[in-house]
């Protein structure tokens, strides 16, 4: 079974939303920042395939506390099990997906198209809740509790405890019928009780019984002692699963959510749609990484897979077309997908999947900052800690992710991909590629701000072109002692040939007070050459900025380095 499209009004936090599910891949991994709808996504499907006959709704359910206006889902699924679309049941209300997405009244099923059924699930202000098939060509149909428990469906949220206890809620009831079981066995083990428990102890408590009936007129058959009742559906205990003499519900977190997750997939003879809030939860690294590909095994040809997830580890398994991506501006839920949404060349989708090997972080976050290279990276790795020390909130705070774009264009494609996808996105990059300047302002157009440096000039060049001589000394003992002095040496001859704006003293170089900009800008144009980067990794990035922002509040303020810094701090700020 395999949800393709949910329809949401008024449900909780989301007021409406409209949903198609991407068909190229059965595992579907939720992200988003906290309040963005994950989970009320998961409770809306739990909600419209509920197999039991009630709900427990309160007027909380609905969006904005407001039952006046109904709550209504409506899922549609494909891979429809077999008894449920005979004559007699809903074979007539079968209906087209592609019809269906088109927005085609007629949604008649034709011989080639993917054919679905539509649950739909209404509430009103009575809080009483009406299941329903429907199509656009005939009125709707009821659809009982017992024919919705026909559904291969499960859900493993966090009351998994349920799950290792046989009774109405627990995921064991699908692999018998355990109803008859239960109540058999029950009534068995009563009967044995009854006839074998000895209750000679109140016997003795009641012996005057006898006299006092010959006193009042009450005559009694035999002798009066006690027995055990037995009362049809009272039982005061239950079945529980045990790991040998320890019930199972006694084991880690991790192995019970292991169990659960397990049973509810192999729950149904045909794979199951199947629903996990929040998948890490008590699962170490390397037992997240075995089941996602264990998922991957378990749903490659039937069932779907719908999960949600906070965790770092989670995203770095998952590969890019299983990432839906979730946002909510005002109750207005959106499902983003890298595949089905965009329109993505392969080189793009690559560079996507290393950043969520590498950055899994940002994708995690509201908002996100593209770095151009990896020095930018660095730096702002090292104005995170900087701002910190000045007693402000780190990045993280404001939901801020930083990653990594790519050379070339690379960067400006990903940022456009997560702009669409639902992110507040901003670019960090150089000035020094003329052909460059039309696609920021392009960039600019669509709401992505640039926060870049003067004209022609890359990082490295606007670093050394505006901090102090004691800050370029010390970025060039930093150089010298990756590099070699002998290296750093060699590379400023080549270039200043005879005329030497530093002088080298004791195995170390310092520039001379009087150098212009124009030596100070050569010495960054040295820094950045292909081949003997002087500083482009994340951590050599952030060493460097160390050395700038301990002497940034000294910086001019009308030094571009600081107004750009400044700048992508106001941008960092807003709400």
């Amino acid at each position: 079974m395999k949800i393709t499209n949910l329809t949401i009004n008024n449900f909780r936090g989301i007021k409406s939303t409209s949903i198609i599910f991407p068909l190229d891949s059965r595992i579907i991994c939720l992200i988003g920042s906290g309040d963005s709808g994950k989970s009320t996504l998961l409770s809306a499907i739990e909600w419209v395939l509920c197999p039991t006959w009630n709900l427990s709704v309160t007027d909380t359910d609905f969006y904005n506390c407001d039952p006046s206006n109904p709550i209504e889902i409506n899922a549609s699924i494909a891979e429809i099990p077999e008894a449920l679309i005979k004559e007699d049941k809903f074979g007539l209300y079968l209906r087209d997906y592609d019809k269906v997405i088109s927005g085609n009244n007629d949604d008649e099923p034709s011989d080639t198209g993917k054919t679905i059924i539509t649950v739909s699930l209404t509430i009103d202000e009575t809080l009483e809740p009406k299941w329903n098939i429907i199509t656009n060509r005939t009125e709707p149909k009821p659809i009982s509790q017992k024919d919705r428990r026909m559904l291969s469906f499960g859900i493993v949220g966090f009351d998994y405890e349920k799950d290792f206890l046989w009774g109405r809620n627990s995921i064991l009831q699908k692999y018998a019928d355990s109803k008859d079981v239960l109540h058999n066995a029950f009534t068995q083990a009563m009967r044995s009780a009854v006839e074998n428990t000895n209750l000679d102890i109140l016997d003795k408590k009641i012996s005057s019984l006898n006299e006092i009936g010959q006193k009042y007129g009450v005559s009694f058959n035999g002798d009066i002692h006690n027995r055990l009742l037995m009362q049809n559906g009272l039982y005061s205990t239950t079945v529980g699963i045990f790991d040998d003499k320890v019930p199972f519900s006694q084991r880690g977190l991790g192995s019970k959510r292991l169990l659960s997750i397990g049973m509810n997939i192999n729950a149904f003879e045909n794979d199951s749609l199947v629903l996990i809030d929040e998948i890490e939860t008590g699962l170490e690294p390397y037992r997240i990484s075995s089941l996602i590909n264990q998922f991957r095994n378990q749903f490659k040809n039937s069932g779907q897979l719908i999960m949600t997830t906070l965790s770092m580890s989670v995203l770095c398994e998952c590969c890019v077309n299983e990432i839906g991506i979730c946002t909510n501006n005002g109750g207005i839920f959106s499902l983003h997908s890298f595949y089905s949404e965009l329109d993505i060349k392969d080189d793009v989708k690559d560079d996507i999947q290393a950043i969520l090997r590498c950055f899994p972080e940002a994708f995690l976050c509201k908002r996100v900052i593209v770095c151009e290279g990896k020095t930018e990276v660095g730096i702002l790795r090292s104005y995170d800690k900087y701002i910190t020390s000045k007693g402000m909130p780190r990045l993280s705070h404001y939901g801020v992710g930083v990653v990594q774009g790519g050379g070339g264009d690379r960067f400006f494609k990903l940022a456009k991909i997560l702009h669409k996808c639902g992110y507040d996105v901003s670019i960090v990059m150089d000035s020094d590629i003329e052909k460059e300047e039309s696609i920021k302002k392009e960039m600019e157009t669509i709401n992505i701000p640039i926060f870049d440096w003067e004209k022609g000039l890359a990082i490295e060049e606007q670093i050394f072109k505006d901090v102090s001589i004691e800050c370029i000394n010390e970025i060039l003992a930093f150089v010298i002692k990756e590099k070699s002095l002998e290296h750093v040496k060699e590379k400023l001859k080549t270039n200043f040939n005879n005329n030497l704006p530093y002088k080298i003293e004791d195995e170390t170089i310092s520039v001379l007070e009087d150098i212009d900009e124009k030596d100070r800008i050569m010495i960054g144009t040295i820094a950045k050459k292909k081949g003997s980067e002087w500083f482009k990794t994340i951590s050599k990035g952030e060493c460097i900025g160390n050395i700038i922002f301990s002497q940034f509040d000294a910086l001019p303020l009308s030094c571009h380095l600081r107004k750009q810094l400044n700048e992508l701090q106001n941008w960092i700020e807003k709400k």
